[in-house]
């Protein structure tokens, strides 16, 4: 007789005896491959919201150390600091509405325009007035620096474009041939002598300092609300409507691309700071990113309202995005030396008496070396379960009717499965008296249009047919819920006719389709 073998051989009997616990139907769930993408995004924490004085019309990032930005608000221009994601100055110097702020390369300057048609420049430190160009008969909605810094153009609702001189507050040139509200100006990253300009005449106008006419016009489609130009100057990209349009300007205009992921106007164009992705925002409150190889999109993202402006900084840390209902939505990366800071923390030994004291050790994996004393805890069954182990059949499939019950669908369907197997449906589904039929009727209900469910639950209802077929009359609470079932079951079955009916007649469409594809490949 050896001790150990014994033990076994007990060990092994008692696995034949213990109950197996129901295993729940699953659904198997779609492979999802971690992309490089969703890793970019994984980094940027929770975002910051901060309530506005006004609808944030415009977002813009310096381009120098520290990368701050500047966001635009009603009469309000304020500078946050990219470290602290806090306000660090704010300009009020406008009567009445301020307009699409921005910096100079170097950081130093501000400017924006004004509801009274005025281009204002800032000293971005003291936040003094430096100049103010005055020109412009309307309501002036852009303004950029050129490429050297020393001008600035702007584009206004009394349809000019006007080219200004800094340092006298004089207008170099003024273009005249948009027939709309012009609402984005952007200075060439190329030329100092070339302006792009889009307004809601559809129009997307190119001009040369040294033509008085555009020198290129292309038509979007729709009142342009915003233009971009990618670095290298030669390809631009226009929004308005619900679509993007990408043209190649050294080609004389041609469309490179045209592509709609948004379901309503698309208000706000951005790049990231190495100029591979391509930002999209829009009144439907989604933000898109694209790729600016193929300009699929790569990731997306909703906010809880209207998207008016957006900026990502040049070291990819901060994505800023201003909204119609006032929000100022933050996102960032976790600051370096934040980082650092929290990784120390986090190999610093608790200290006796705390929780972390208490529970050090929990995670704590053994070597190879160590002996393990194995501990199983005894795992509580469910009530269903409980009931199926001392095959009570019916109080196992009324368990499954508690409200309180998670993923009930799931384990009402589980049961029903198993007493089929067991030869215990009519056991369970039999001597219910009124107040125990009209919830199990219930589920059924709402079970039997689910296509993974359908097979048994018409089973289950043809059963309960055949024992409860005279009572239906009996009772009017009865009555209705067979008829609630009957009905829902002939809308399913409506529905069905109907998807069939449209599944032939897309084979049909796209059956032709192919064969004039084909033809004319022939031809």
């Amino acid at each position: 007789f050896h001790p150990r073998g014994a033990m076994a051989d007990a060990e092994r009997e008692d696995d034949l005896y213990t109950f197996k616990e129901l295993p729940l139907k699953r659904s198997p769930k779609p492979y999802k491959r971690d992309s490089t993408e969703e890793k970019f995004w994984r980094k940027f924490q929770f975002p910051i919201v901060v309530k506005e004085y006004a609808a944030v019309s415009s977002v813009h990032f310096a381009a120098s150390p520290p990368y701050d930005f500047v966001v635009t608000s009603g009469s309000r221009v304020q500078v946050y600091s990219s470290v602290t994601n806090q306000v660090k100055k704010t300009v009020s110097r406008f009567r009445e509405a301020a307009y699409s702020c921005c910096f100079r390369h170097d950081g130093s300057l501000l400017a924006a325009g004004s509801e009274e048609g005025i281009v204002k420049v800032f000293d971005a430190n003291s936040r003094a007035i430096l100049r103010q160009c005055r020109g412009h008969s309307k309501p002036v909605k852009a303004v950029r620096f050129s490429l050297d810094g020393l001008k600035l153009v702007s584009g206004s609702d009394d349809t000019t474009v006007r080219y200004w001189d800094m340092s006298t507050e004089t207008c170099i040139s003024i273009f005249e041939g948009h027939e709309d509200y012009i609402r984005s100006v952007v200075a060439s990253p190329a030329s100092t002598d070339l302006v792009f300009s889009g307004s809601y005449d559809h129009a997307l106008m190119l001009w040369d300092l040294r033509s008085p006419s555009p020198v290129l016009r292309l038509n979007h489609g729709a009142p342009v609300e915003t233009v971009l130009v990618f670095p290298s100057g030669g390809t631009c990209v226009s929004a308005g409507g619900n679509f993007v349009k990408v043209w190649d300007v050294l080609s004389g205009g041609k469309l490179l691309a045209a592509f709609s992921n948004h379901q309503k106007t698309v208000t706000a164009l951005g790049f990231d700071g190495s100029g591979q992705r391509l930002f999209s925002g829009g009144l439907d409150k989604q933000l898109k990113v694209y790729s600016v190889e193929d300009y699929r999109v790569m990731h997306s993202m909703s906010y809880p309202a209207p998207i008016l402006s957006l900026a990502m900084s040049p070291r990819d840390s901060h994505l800023v995005v201003g909204m119609a209902n006032r929000l100022l939505s933050i996102k960032h990366t976790p600051h370096k030396v934040q980082s650092q800071a929290l990784a120390l923390s986090a190999r610093m030994q608790p200290r006796g008496g705390t929780y972390r004291y208490f529970v050090r050790g929990k995670s704590y994996q053994p070597t190879s070396e160590e002996f393990v004393v194995d501990f199983e805890k005894k795992k509580r069954l469910q009530l269903y379960d409980q009931f199926l182990q001392k095959f009570q059949y019916k109080k196992a499939l009324d368990a499954c009717f508690q409200p309180h019950l998670y993923n009930r669908g799931a384990k009402v369907y589980s049961v029903l499965q198993e007493l089929a197997r067991r030869d215990g449906l009519s056991v369970a589904l039999s001597g219910r008296n009124e107040e125990e039929l009209l919830p199990l009727v219930s589920v059924i209900t709402r079970l039997v249009i689910i296509p993974k469910f359908t097979p048994l639950m018409l089973d289950v209802c043809n059963l309960i047919l055949d024992i409860y077929g005279g009572m239906l009359s009996a009772s009017s609470s009865t009555r209705k819920a067979f008829e609630a079932l009957k009905y829902r079951i002939d809308q399913e079955v409506l529905f069905q006719k109907e998807a069939f009916r449209l599944l032939g007649s897309l084979d049909t469409i796209l059956t032709a389709a192919t064969a004039t594809q084909r033809h004319s490949a022939a031809a």
